[in-house]
């Protein structure tokens, strides 16, 4: 966004035409899904912020730790852990795209994963699935133009994942001038 002649940085009409509201109109007034609602026009508000204060990294890495013991020191289940790591996961994806990452790389589960109990490393995978899923038909992946890479010893992955991971990649493979989920 930029500035208009003759309007403060900080001001309410400089805000509104800044994030694309019509004159008097409103931001929006609930969040629906994944960019939408008031957590995306917060969301772009301080991105703008964020960018005018010094470079954005171009790329963003994570490894995905700490779930399980999150859940313990609350009294959760494990599963439980992994699923509010989905949810912040999102959250960063969010930002990411906020703020103009070029690449968020996710390291979400190593070789050394298989050594936890069968029921936790399904819970895993499940969740996996249910999200590469959800990011095959997501709006706001498509509308972002997001490409989807899923990396790694795919071979030891059960034939659920392979899947959604291949539909992911497929559903996203035209998104070569846009942002990169590794």
């Amino acid at each position: 966004a930029r500035l208009a002649p003759g309007m403060a940085p900080m001001s309410p009409r400089w805000w509104w035409r800044a994030f694309g509201f019509a004159r008097g109109a409103p931001p929006p007034s609930r969040r629906d899904s994944i960019g939408k609602g008031w957590a995306a026009w917060l969301r772009s508000a301080v991105a703008v912020v964020l960018r005018s204060g010094g470079p954005i990294p171009k790329h963003v890495a994570i490894v995905m730790d700490g779930n399980r013991r999150f859940a313990e020191t609350r009294g959760l289940r494990k599963e439980r852990g992994h699923e509010f790591g989905a949810e912040k996961l999102l959250e960063v994806l969010e930002w990411s795209l906020a703020l103009g990452v070029e690449c968020l790389s996710v390291y979400a589960f190593s070789t050394d994963n298989f050594k936890r109990s069968e029921t936790e490393v399904d819970v895993l995978f499940q969740l996996a699935e249910r999200r590469l899923d959800e990011m095959a038909t997501s709006p706001v992946i498509h509308d972002r133009r997001v490409r989807v890479q899923v990396l790694g010893e795919l071979h030891m992955l059960p034939p659920g994942l392979r899947r959604a991971a291949a539909n992911a990649m497929a559903a996203t493979a035209a998104h070569s001038c846009g942002p990169v989920l590794n």
